[in-house]
């Protein structure tokens, strides 16, 4: 999602930008594995073919307000690899929702197939959904 709210031309640009703003406006902690770094470098280097500009994208990531990283060491390893197993999830989704686990933090993600494999193992929700929640009741 982060990759999404920085690439204009990404169709799900306008609600990744949208929750990254008004996540970053309501001052809430934005929990995240270390692996995101290789993963948002990866994605830009990837649909740029500039390495300048994965290298300034992740070097902005270091930068998010509210960012807080989490290391995956073996014992992250290890929930993410049994939270894989229970639910079927890929490992990089297991990695995310492991952290999300961990934390107690709400995933939020545009990914489809991990809302729905994630369960009721951790709590998940579309940016879109997030943003109406965060809103209140009559908003």
């Amino acid at each position: 999602m982060l990759v999404a709210a920085g690439a204009v031309e990404d169709a799900a640009h306008d609600p990744a930008a949208e929750f990254l703003v008004a996540a970053l406006r309501s001052g809430v902690s934005i929990h995240q594995p270390t692996l995101t770094f290789v993963e948002v470098g990866a994605a830009v280097a990837r649909r740029t073919a500039d390495p300048q500009i994965a290298a300034a994208s992740v070097a902005e990531l270091l930068r998010l307000p509210g960012l807080v990283m989490h290391s995956l060491d073996l014992a992250a390893a290890a929930e993410a690899a049994a939270l894989a197993g229970q639910t079927g999830l890929r490992g990089a989704d297991a990695v995310y929702a492991a952290t999300a686990m961990r934390t107690g933090s709400m995933l939020v993600t545009l990914d489809r197939e991990l809302l729905e494999r994630v369960g009721p193992a951790v709590t998940s929700m579309t940016p879109a959904d997030w943003i109406r929640a965060s809103a209140g009741p009559g908003s």
